[in-house]
This record gives C-alpha cells, sequence and structure tokens, in this order.
C-alpha cells in the first residue's frame, strides 16, 4: 500500500495528469485546404480522406490497440460529433495503416 501525502493537492493533480490522455484534433483546422490540395487536378472519384486523418486515426490505433473493425466504429463516432470527417470502412483502414 502507497500513501501520498501532499501539501495542498499537488502530488495528487500530479497523478491525476499522469492518466490523461490529449489527442489533438488540430488537423481539423487544415482539412478542407489539404483535401483541396489533393483533389486539385484529380481525375475520377474525389479523396474524401487526407493525409493527416489517416495518421490521426493510426496514432488513435496504435495507442489504444484497436483493431479495424473497432477503429471503425471511432471514425462512425467521430463522424457524428464532426460531420465533415467521414467514416471510414475497416477495409480501407487496413490498406492505408501498415505496422
Amino acid at each position: 500500500m502507497v500513501v501520498f501525502l501532499c501539501v495542498g493537492g499537488v502530488v495528487d493533480e500530479r497523478l491525476i495528469r499522469r492518466g490523461e490522455l490529449l489527442l489533438s484534433l488540430g488537423f481539423l483546422e487544415s482539412y478542407d485546404l489539404e483535401l483541396s490540395v489533393l483533389n486539385c487536378g484529380k481525375v475520377g472519384r474525389p479523396y474524401r480522406v487526407t493525409y493527416m486523418y489517416v495518421v490521426f486515426l493510426a496514432v488513435v490505433r496504435y495507442l489504444f490497440s484497436m483493431p479495424y473493425r473497432q477503429l471503425e466504429g471511432f471514425t462512425r463516432a467521430l463522424h457524428r460529433l464532426i460531420p465533415r470527417l467521414p467514416p471510414v470502412d475497416y477495409s480501407w483502414l487496413r490498406r492505408r495503416i501498415r505496422y
């Protein structure tokens, strides 16, 4: 049993911050610009997903040890919160995220 004695909650706050996991959604700021650059001059079906979104999903998969089908569910939930991010199916993810 470990007991922490702290003055003013300093140790408690440090322990709480240790459990935080911050995922940056900074890629959303340039999402539309990156998508328009990808699709500029493209013939055929336009891209719907940017490179930075794929990197973000790869990081989420790695951090949480998610299988691809669970990551597909994550993209669906993320789409409900942020409609401009498209949901992606597991086979598409598997082809683009390779470890």
